[in-house]
Parts: C-alpha cells; sequence; structure tokens
C-alpha cells in the first residue's frame, strides 16, 4: 500500500474503520508524517464551507498518528485547530472534542505549557476546548511532564483572575482538576465559586470535593492517575471501535464476534463521555431534557 493509497483510505469514513490503512501509516511513520503534519495544518486553515455530511477524518487521524508519535511538531498545530470556531471543530471533531483533545494535546506537548494556557484564558475559544486544554495540564502531571505544584499554583491563578468571572464550562473542569490533583490549598476557591455560580453542582457537588480532599494526597492521586486515560498509545485500540465504522466485519472483526463487543462506543457526532461528569452530549443536570451542550453548557454562548 503506497502513501496516497493510505491518505485515500482515512480521507473520510467509509463506514469502516480502516485497520490495514492505519497500520500501514504506523509502519511507514517516517514517510507518512509529513502529510499528517499537513492535514493538520491545513485543517487550521482551510475548512471554510465544509458540511457536516462531508466530514474530511484526514484530520482526525493526523491527530491520533501524531500523538501515538510523540510527534511535537504537531503541537503548534493543534492548539491552532483549538482556536478554530465552534462550529468547524463540531464538524471536525465532533465530541472528541472532550473525549480525546486533553490526551492528544498532552501527547504532542513540547515541554512548554504557555501555549496551552492561552487557549484555556482565551474567552473566544470554545468553551469546552478550553476545558480539555485545561484537563491536558492534569494529564501532564500523571505523566511526570508537569510539576504538579506548579499546575495547581496556575489553577489557583486561574481563580484569582485569569479566567473571566463568567460561567463557562472551563470553570467546571477547573473545579474538577483541582479536586483530581488533591489541591486542598484551592478548597476555598472552589467553594467561593460555587457561590457565586462559577461551578454547576450538576456537574460536580461541593460534597464531592470535600469527600476528595479528606482522602490522603497519595491515595487521592493514585486513584486520579488511575483515571486518567494518559496519552495516546495505540491509535487502533483508540479508534477502531467507534461506533461510526459500520460494519465491522470490514475492520477484519467477524459481526457478532463477542471480542467486538466494546466497553464504549465512540463516534465523532455522538460519543457521551465515560468518566462521572457531564459530557457535551449527556442530559443536561438540570432536568431539562436537553442535552448538556444545548442547555446549560450552553450558557454563556447563549448570554
Amino acid at each position: 500500500m503506497d502513501i496516497g493509497h493510505i491518505l485515500g483510505e482515512l480521507t473520510l469514513n467509509r463506514g469502516y474503520f480502516p485497520r490495514e490503512a492505519v497500520e500501514e501509516a504506523i509502519r511507514r511513520r517516517d514517510e507518512i508524517t509529513p502529510h499528517l503534519l499537513d492535514a493538520v495544518r491545513n485543517a487550521t486553515q482551510h475548512t471554510q464551507g465544509v458540511k457536516e455530511d462531508e466530514t474530511p477524518f484526514l484530520p482526525l487521524y493526523a491527530m491520533f498518528l501524531l500523538a501515538q508519535f510523540r510527534d511535537r511538531r504537531a503541537y503548534p498545530l493543534v492548539i491552532e485547530l483549538c482556536r478554530r470556531p465552534r462550529e468547524i471543530l463540531d464538524i471536525l471533531l465532533g465530541d472528541m472534542i472532550t473525549e480525546a483533545l486533553p490526551e492528544i494535546l498532552a501527547s504532542v506537548f513540547d515541554g512548554d505549557a504557555a501555549p496551552i494556557k492561552t487557549v484555556i484564558e482565551d474567552p473566544s475559544v470554545d468553551e469546552f476546548v478550553r476545558g480539555s486544554a485545561l484537563r491536558s495540564l492534569s494529564i501532564l502531571v500523571h505523566e511526570g511532564s508537569l510539576v504538579r505544584s506548579d499546575v495547581i499554583a496556575y489553577f489557583g491563578e486561574l481563580f484569582h483572575g485569569k479566567l473571566e468571572k463568567e460561567y463557562s464550562h472551563v470553570w467546571d473542569v477547573l473545579g474538577s482538576e483541582s479536586a483530581d490533583l488533591h489541591a486542598v490549598s484551592l478548597a476555598r476557591d472552589i467553594h467561593c465559586a460555587y457561590e457565586d455560580g462559577l461551578l454547576l453542582p450538576g456537574y460536580m457537588q461541593p460534597e464531592e470535593v470535600d469527600a476528595a480532599f479528606a482522602v490522603p494526597e497519595a491515595e487521592a492521586l493514585a486513584r486520579s492517575k488511575k483515571r486518567s486515560r494518559g496519552l495516546i498509545a495505540d491509535v487502533v485500540k483508540e479508534m477502531h471501535r467507534w461506533a461510526c465504522f459500520r460494519p465491522r466485519s470490514m475492520s477484519g472483526q467477524r459481526r457478532g464476534d463477542p471480542s467486538d463487543v466494546p466497553d464504549v462506543q465512540h463516534d465523532p457526532a455522538s460519543a457521551t463521555r465515560t468518566e462521572p461528569k457531564v459530557g457535551r452530549n449527556a442530559p443536561c443536570p438540570c432536568g431539562s431534557g436537553k442535552k448538556y451542550k444545548k442547555c446549560c453548557g450552553a450558557r454563556k454562548t447563549e448570554s
């Protein structure tokens, strides 16, 4: 299979997972990488007018593969992609904005957290992207790429002025990631944010924060690291069970094979989170019956 054939297989969703093309891309890493970088670069510049039923899959495959390759050249490109308008990101990434973007950012991280911080602090960036950028910092702590105390100090700066004092999803993530990193020094800030309406109790209850901080630090961090999905290590494992790939028999598995029953099915357009937190497509905890992203999660946008 030549490079052109591989890229052709990865360009669109053809209804099945192109396992052979993905595995060949991994085997031919050096040859395919410039094309993958171009795919992400082009996605930051030339996706205006793309229709949802014509979703280009190549940038998505490219980001996953570059993440597995730990290619730091992708880092500024993914950061730039994060700044695209919500409607473009929904077409390109769908719910991978929350499902995989934190892991992708952490996987291509080049050692400089400043670009991630600019995304987190920019109110013009989609709120779910900002939340994913913030979550990537916790992953980098668990992976040993960032110092926990430094990240907690930065979280404190967010509480104390680096985030606009207006609700958006990034506040919910800030509260939950502070709890996951056992940032006891921020307990008062978290409770004040609840009092100011900056944190949604439906996303994480104040009692959950107190319970998290009551656990011994070492135990809490061990639990948090275990929950963390970590870096992208195996694109085939990450992607082949997505619900958007049908029929499964075309990805090299027998229909009805018990081994083909996934724990979680992912679809860039309709995935839901596996974590016990409110995802963009999960029912809103306020009880409206709407999806979170169309209800409380959209409060900032609608205002």
